[in-house]
């Protein structure tokens, strides 16, 4: 790729090499990543960055002020979500063809993330001007809703990236290594933007507003990296449109039609991911209204969360190894229907805080054990295009989720604290069909696990 051209920026050099004659060095520095290439830790960084605007935004400011400080119901931040998901799912699978064909993924990623940080810094240029509450709010949604739609549509130009930056044989490794990161970015942005909200920042007064801004900041400083030692081939390229890229998606979704394991497998996923999606977006805000949880008690409640989604990454793996993907996959549905249950039920705090526990595990059990699941129905030359459905299925999967709790919070609205476990509740009965749903489809072969990565 001309690395050693004269001018070009070269990825910093790692000081311990995969090949060293020290047995014992190597196994840690495999341990720890350092064996990979600049490029790869470049990459990987680029999940630390986004991740801070998932941690900060959709999860832990964003639907709170919305919803307890303006006083906005729960439908209008579901509808501002949904809307930006479903142009997610209408757009990018042809966008994304059409950027693979091109091989200009990279500049669709850098266009796609400074658009995101610029409307994130918008919502906190709104939150800051003195306008009626009602035309505040709305305007701030419609920012978040084109921020988000970029966010999401940025990770399919990113994930894309993957091959081009992993050596032979170790996109899993490459990919854990993002996974990792972006764990690390939750926990690191929640750190980084809690002064800015606390006010102990000149310029930035008290509240929750005060983290937009800021999080766009750190966003765009983090995925810096990528931009630089990332290089993409323009080797192939073809001058393809996005009406090229829909044709191809349609075509695909009529074989997938065609195969009923492969088809069930994407209707079991939208079962199992819609109620993590939505679990994401709501919890800050489940928190709040039905414990009286205020934001200092939430980061380490997530800080513990997030902690225990490492663990639960790291266990899923010997356990799908062990058990086949379709059993963990079913376990895990089953795992979260329980987890909803108590989480509805818990008259506790301490209960609650094992509930927000154990959704980090099964956060870390969700993508560990499907992605094989799937690898395993189809075979390897339709890796690609399969695995571009399962992540529109995911996409269907965060449009249905938050507009059913929106839906049941508005119409339950006499019953205070009582409509938000009653939405709760709902979630495990959707995590109930997706176990049964898993179930119907036929095994297939144990795949290798970096054929699963897409």
């Amino acid at each position: 790729m001309g690395h050693g051209r004269r001018g070009r920026r070269r990825p910093p050099r790692l000081i311990i090499d995969r090949h060293t004659k020290d047995v014992n060095l190597r196994r840690i520095a495999d341990a720890f990543y350092l064996t990979l290439p600049g490029r790869a830790w470049a990459w990987a960084t680029y999940d630390f960055a986004n991740t801070i605007f998932s941690m900060n935004v959709i999860t832990m400011y964003f639907a709170q002020w919305i919803i307890v400080d303006l006083g906005f119901e729960d439908i209008s931040y579901s509808i501002a979500y949904s809307v930006s998901m479903i142009a997610v799912g209408l757009t990018m699978p042809a966008v994304g063809a059409m950027a693979d064909a091109r091989k200009n993924r990279l500049r669709c990623l850098l266009v796609y993330t400074v658009a995101c940080v610029a409307f994130t810094i918008t919502i906190g240029n709104v939150a800051s001007v003195s306008a009626p509450i009602m035309w505040k709010g709305i305007l701030a949604l419609a920012a978040f809703a084109l921020a988000n739609y970029f966010y999401i549509g940025g990770q399919t130009f990113y994930n894309a990236l993957l091959r081009a930056v992993a050596p032979p044989g170790q996109t899993g490794r490459v990919s854990g290594l993002g996974t990792a990161l972006g764990y690390v970015g939750a926990i690191a942005g929640l750190l980084l933007v809690w002064p800015f909200v606390q006010g102990w920042v000149p310029g930035f007064v008290k509240g929750r507003p005060s983290a937009f801004i800021p999080t766009g900041v750190i966003f765009l400083a983090f995925s810096v990296p990528v931009f630089i030692w990332v290089k993409e081939s323009a080797l192939g390229a073809e001058r393809r449109s996005a009406w090229w890229g829909l044709n191809k998606v349609v075509q695909t979704l009529k074989r997938a039609r065609r195969r009923p394991d492969v088809f069930k497998f994407l209707v079991g996923n939208v079962l199992l991911q819609d109620p993590v999606a939505t679990a994401i977006v709501f919890m800050a805000v489940y928190a709040n209204v039905v414990f009286g949880m205020p934001d200092a008690a939430k980061i380490p409640l997530f800080i513990v969360a997030t902690t225990f989604a490492v663990a639960g990454a790291a266990v899923a793996g010997f356990v799908t190894d062990r058990w086949g993907p379709r059993k963990t996959t079913i376990a895990t549905a089953a795992g979260w229907a329980a987890t909803f249950v108590l989480i509805a039920a818990a008259n506790r705090p301490v209960l609650f805080w094992i509930g927000g526990s154990l959704v980090g595990v099964g956060l870390g059990f969700t993508w560990t054990a499907a992605r094989p699941f799937l690898a395993s129905l189809v075979g390897e030359h339709e890796q690609g295009e399969f695995f571009g459905l399962y992540s529109l299925s995911s996409r269907v999967a965060a449009v249905v989720g938050p507009l059913l709790w929106g839906t049941i919070v508005y119409i339950a609205g006499a019953w205070p604290v009582g409509k938000y476990r009653l939405a709760v509740a709902s979630l495990a009965v959707l995590e109930v069909a997706a176990a049964f749903v898993f179930a119907s489809v036929k095994p297939g072969p144990r795949p290798d696990a970096s054929a699963a990565v897409s």
